[in-house]
Formats: structure tokens, sequence, C-alpha cells
């Protein structure tokens, strides 16, 4: 309830937001600005901390950035990665359609992947609805599950969100794996690490000359690894801070390994975080965009 009450307030504020950002600037404009007064201060600091304010909540939400990624890992292959899409109560149907409608302008993919967190306070009866896009995909697509799918706060039914998924053409994979054919590239997909459900043990099943990529919603789960026949794991979580104040927003990282975005070299273990697409907590974005990842394995 209160991320329903939050979402429509910030709306709703909107508007006078708008007309404070009149009033401020007709005000220093009134004041001589070239001797700037305490006063004058005061309110340009106000006007930048507004301005700040519209644009992490109702602009960089809405950016959604294509960034490309090449890692070398022995074999050949393009992939799509975005994660923590937290459709539900800050992101709806409408954005994913947009975050399809990209993906499927890039040619020659030979996977989608889904790093987890699909949900955030989001309706079971209207999960299959939410999801419904994902539909219109012309790439496979593979998803595991993340700490807000199984545990929440507020967690989707799971048998109604596997069904929802499994109606919109997305292959679930808990702590189970699918093989591209063409690229001879298994795709394991692990249990989410907060769950305590992510079973490394199924690494064993594989041998260093096999091609693997893990999903792992949760990067942390690379720090259990017992061997290193995972060729790339794919993570998200960490959505990059989501409020990226520089100095502060580490310390908000749900990581215990100090993980943020981007490519990491683990313990000879190659990871790649995405900053994810969707919001938890507050419906806002600074610096860290949602962002759909091309990863080019070579």
């Amino acid at each position: 309830m209160i991320h329903k009450l939050i979402y429509y307030l910030s709306y709703l504020s909107l508007p006078y937001l708008l007309y404070l950002i009149f009033v401020v600037i007709k005000k220093i404009k009134t004041k001589k600005l070239k001797n700037l007064s305490l006063d004058n201060s005061i309110l340009f600091i106000f006007l930048i901390g507004v301005l700040v304010f519209i644009y992490s909540r109702f602009i960089e939400p809405n950016i959604i950035c294509i960034n490309q990624t090449e890692i070398n890992v022995g074999f050949s292959g393009k992939l799509i990665l975005i994660s923590d899409t937290h459709l539900g109560v800050y992101k709806g149907k409408s954005f994913l359609e947009r975050v399809v409608k990209k993906i499927d302008s890039i040619k020659n993919v030979d996977a989608v992947i889904i790093a987890g967190d699909i949900t955030y306070h989001a309706d079971d009866n209207e999960l299959e609805t939410l999801l419904k896009p994902l539909k219109k995909l012309k790439y496979p697509v593979f998803a595991v599950l993340g700490n807000h799918d199984y545990i929440g706060p507020n967690p989707p039914n799971l048998e109604m969100l596997k069904s929802a998924l499994s109606k919109n053409r997305v292959n679930l994979l808990e702590n189970s794996s699918s093989l591209l054919k063409e690229k001879n590239i298994h795709i394991l997909g692990l249990g989410d690490r907060w769950k305590r459900n992510d079973k490394i043990s199924k690494l064993d099943e594989f041998s260093e000359n096999d091609n693997i990529v893990v999903i792992a919603h949760n990067p942390d789960t690379i720090m259990r690894y017992k061997n290193r026949v995972a060729d790339l794991t794919l993570s998200g979580h960490t959505h990059g801070g989501q409020i990226r104040i520089p100095f502060i927003y580490k310390n908000m990282i749900p990581s215990n390994y100090s993980f943020d975005q981007g490519f990491y070299n683990v313990n000879n273990n190659k990871l790649f975080i995405s900053s994810g697409v969707g919001e938890v907590g507050l419906p806002m974005r600074f610096l860290v965009p949602p962002s759909i990842d091309v990863i080019i394995l070579k």
C-alpha cells in the first residue's frame, strides 16, 4: 500500500514542483545574480535539488540504454542481458513493451537472459498480463528468479508466476540447464542466494571443455563456486546502486563482496552484473539508467 502511495503522490507533486521551479527562477532573476547573496544561494541550491528530484523520479527511470560489452570466453555468441524488471507497483506492461521493442531491434542474438527479480509488489492476477510483452521477443528467453520473486517483500504466488512465464514463452531455469544447440552453449540457471537455493553443485555436471554460461541473480553466488567450469556468470541484483550518489551508493548495494555493476574477474571466474531496468524502495534512478546489455562472447 505504501509503495502505491509513494507512486501516486510523486505524480501529484509534479505540477507543484514545476510551479516551485518557476517561482524560484523568478525570484532569482529579480535579484542581481552577479552579487550572489545568501538568500540567492539557498534558492539556487533548492532549485538544483528540485530539478535533480524531477530528473531521477520522472526522467532517468524511463531512459533505456543499450550497452555492449565484449568478453573473452573461448567461444562465440551474442546474448542480451536484462535484470530486475520489478514489474508491479512501479514498472508495468508499457515499460516492458519498450524494453522488448529495443531488444528486438538488435540483430543476430542467440538468447535473451533475464537475471531475476521479475516482480515487485505485483498483483498475482495481473502477472500473465504484465509479462505478455515477453511473448513478442523473437529470440529464445531464459530466466531465473530473484529474492523479490521468492521471498519478497510481498512475493508473488510462485506457481502463478511460473505459469505466467511459461505462457509467455520464457524458459525458467531453477538449478537446471538448457542447451543452445546451434552455438553449443549450455545456459545454467541457479536459484537465488538469499533463498539459499543456488545449488552450485549443478556445476559439477559439466567439464571445463563445455561452454557454460551461468545465470545467478545475486553475484555473491560466484564466491561459492568450487570449480572453474563456468565460462561466464550473468547476474543482476545490485541495480548499480539505483540512486548512485558518489561515496554513498556503495553502502546501499545488497552485496557482501562489494559488487557493483559491469565486468569482474573473480578467482579466474568471469562475472558480468547488470544494473537492471526496474526500481525498488523508491521509484527513482540517478546516474544509473535502465540498461539492456549486449554481451558479445568471443
